[in-house]
């Protein structure tokens, strides 16, 4: 689906995913300036191993038909180009109350997200 979309696109492409909050521009700025060294491929994790950011040189069908497949078949088939794979920190993936909590505990996340967090996780626990 994504090769599909990116079919008339020339250049860098970002994709992420829009369920990890500590996403910001600064993840978008390091992949690109990854990709701006010479690597082909850059991979951040979530803390479920998945992707939740993948930055490519260019579109390339045959990369993006890997994402499915995990990391491994992502690195050798970006190794089989010829090309580096450069790798991000892994982020906090929302998708449970659990993962709210547990990024609210986090000493690294970002004050502010943290303050929101609390304040939803007091919201659902408030009687009805």
């Amino acid at each position: 689906m994504a090769a599909a979309a990116l079919r008339d696109h020339a250049g860098p492409v970002l994709l992420v995913a829009h369920d990890v909050p500590a996403l910001d521009a600064r993840h978008a700025a390091a992949a690109l300036e990854d990709l701006d060294d010479g690597l082909d491929v850059v991979y951040a994790p979530s803390n479920d191993g998945s992707p939740f950011l993948l930055a490519l040189q260019r579109p390339d069908p045959e990369l993006l038909d890997t994402l499915g497949d995990g990391f491994e078949a992502l690195a050798a088939a970006a190794a089989a180009r010829g090309g580096g794979i450069g790798m991000l920190r892994s982020e906090r993936r929302l998708v449970r109350p659990a993962d709210a909590r547990a990024l609210a505990a986090d000493p690294g996340a970002p004050e502010e997200l943290v303050r929101h967090l609390r304040h939803a996780v007091d919201v659902r626990r408030a009687p009805g």
